[in-house]
């Protein structure tokens, strides 16, 4: 079997119909998906059942709630495919996205790991919207060592961005990092440096997933004490092992930049991410200065930087920093 789809959910009787119907309707049909439903209170499983009777590749394993890094893992375990590529129940591939994913395999035979831009479902109908970094547009189409990919995707100011999400991977399944549970964030922790090691990966410019934004689904929670815990206790792992890892520093001190950057601008500048959360944020960038301090600011203006923490502090340095990063608009400013 050439790919296997693992689709991890929780509770998404109401939409997982939407993510199967996407699957049964593609033209390349060597695929199974592996469906792990995790401890759903709802319809899920019967939903999932019926697809199953219709579509023997389709397979439905149950295991009580765990969280989606406990799926994701259990996804791989179950996965019989050379390849894996994920699913998320809310979702959907556009229609010609395994034959696609298929094509690249059987042209790059050196490579492990593909990576992809996305499209964004539009609610108001107007059609969808091609989303990425300019990493795609500049750099997709082409192989490159882990490394490179790394540098490319993850930390040039010019075009590095959020690209870590996991449906937007297609990986070979023996060469697949598990993902560490008990945490929300699950890709920022594995996924990025798990890349990095590979020794060819190959970076498409044409998206082949439909991303529903804005919704509550099985790797998403709404802003809780306990999201903060875990961006905390990601930021700090991925740190620890930027340090131990071989990456030559200006490819590491890239990504810490990267990292500080989107934690500010989406963090601290999101609605709905309030107080007392936001306090514990800035509490914790001040404990840890070297978060901030690893921001490349644009040319010519790191003077800036060294004036807002010598007159502001680091708490109020964060905070405006994430005022003018505003998730993506910090990026631009360094083009």
């Amino acid at each position: 079997m050439k790919i296997s789809i693992v689709m991890p959910v929780f509770n998404g009787a109401a939409h997982v119909s939407g993510a199967l119907e996407s699957l049964l309707g593609q033209d390349f049909k060597d695929w199974e998906a592996v469906i792990v439903d995790d401890g759903s209170t709802d319809a899920t499983a019967s939903v999932v059942e019926g697809y199953a009777a219709r579509d023997g590749r389709i397979r439905l394993v149950r295991q009580k709630n765990g969280g989606v890094s406990v799926a994701r893992n259990r996804g791989i375990d179950e996965a019989r495919g050379e390849w894996v590529a994920w699913l998320d129940a809310d979702d959907l591939y556009v229609p010609d996205a395994l034959s696609s994913v298929a094509a690249l395999i059987d042209a790059h035979p050196r490579c492990s790991c593909f990576q992809f831009p996305y499209l964004e479902i539009s609610r108001t109908g107007e059609g969808d919207r091609l989303c990425g970094s300019a990493a795609y547009s500049l750099c997709g189409g082409c192989e490159y060592s882990g490394v490179e990919a790394f540098d490319i995707l993850f930390a040039r100011i010019a075009t590095a961005g959020m690209n870590w999400q996991p449906w937007r991977f297609v990986w070979r399944r023996g060469l697949l990092p598990r993902f560490r549970t008990g945490i929300i964030h699950e890709d920022v922790d594995v996924l990025p440096l798990g890349m990095a090691v590979l020794d060819r990966v190959f970076i498409s410019g044409k998206p082949f997933y439909r991303y529903l934004p804005a919704r509550a689904g099985a790797a998403t929670e709404s802003f809780t004490p306990r999201r903060v815990d875990d961006i905390l206790d990601v930021t700090s792992h991925v740190y620890s092992c930027l340090a131990a890892s071989p990456l030559p520093e200006d490819v590491r001190r890239g990504f810490r930049s990267m990292l500080a950057v989107n934690l500010f601008g989406y963090y601290l500048a999101t609605p709905g991410f309030a107080e007392p959360d936001c306090t514990r944020l800035l509490d914790a960038f001040a404990a840890h200065p070297q978060w901030l301090e690893a921001i490349r600011w644009p040319p010519k203006t790191a003077w800036l930087k060294r004036l807002f923490l010598r007159t502001l502090g680091v708490r109020n340095t964060a905070r405006l920093v994430g005022r003018l990063t505003s998730y993506k608009g910090f990026h631009k400013l360094s083009k």
